[in-house]
């Protein structure tokens, strides 16, 4: 069904484009009338199929969202990665196409699909650098998710290049004021990626600023509990 559904999408765009060219081809070289009206025919057939894969994109994202919110990550990475082709169909905005990118990237390594999820999670962070900045809440949020996904993979090599990057972009970004005890977790990860990989005092100090923060905020609860990538190796 997915892959009737891409190709029925695929042909709608095709369908369109090979009827304009086709017929301009016949026509538009002799620059008569008929050929003119072709050529707008063809604008608003192009814009007809724009408009439907917006709308489409617009559905399954909501789709996406609702299955998200409950768990289903089986049907959320669906639902978003019908909707990242649509939108890309409808020539949407950079942001839109970074955002579905994550989240399908996201929602994907959620269900094990690892060598995809990492495709799209570093493409995603990549797009947003270059549309808010390296040091933007949306990019530090998206290194954390790198962070957490290569962790979770015992990659922690690459785990600690990420979290060296997104700790001290969340701490300009007032991480220890707005959420105190889920960047102690998260300080508590690279502590534990930092000795897997010999660094065994950058780790004790990664670890003290951890403990630091739940003795300064004793009765806080984590505002952000991030969901895992278990997946058997």
């Amino acid at each position: 069904m997915k892959k009737a559904n891409k190709a029925n999408q695929r042909g709608r765009t095709k369908g369109a484009s090979l009827l304009c060219s086709g017929y301009l081809r016949r026509w538009g070289s002799q620059m008569n009338v008929r050929g003119a009206i072709v050529a707008v025919v063809c604008t608003v057939l192009a814009g007809c199929v724009s408009g439907i894969n917006r709308k489409e994109a617009e559905i399954h994202f909501d789709a996406a969202q609702r299955f998200d919110v409950q768990g289903d990550y089986v049907s959320a990475r669906e639902h978003y990665g019908k909707a990242l082709i649509n939108a890309r169909l409808a020539g949407a905005d950079p942001a839109t196409i970074s955002m579905l990118t994550y989240n399908f990237g996201r929602t994907t390594g959620y269900t094990c699909h690892l060598d995809e999820a990492e495709k799209h999670l570093l493409l995603a962070l990549e797009m947003e650098k270059s549309i808010t900045g390296s040091e933007s809440g949306i990019s530090t949020k998206r290194q954390f998710e790198l962070a957490r996904f290569y962790f979770d993979q015992n990659q922690y090599e690459k785990a600690t290049s990420y979290y060296a990057v997104g700790i001290p972009a969340v701490e300009k970004l007032g991480i220890t004021e707005s959420d105190p005890i889920g960047f102690a977790a998260a300080l508590d990860e690279y502590a534990m990626a930092l000795a897997q990989t010999g660094r065994i005092t950058e780790a004790a100090t990664a670890k003290q600023k951890a403990a630091q923060l739940r003795q300064q905020y004793p009765d806080v609860k984590p505002a952000f509990v991030p969901t895992r990538y278990k997946c058997k190796q």
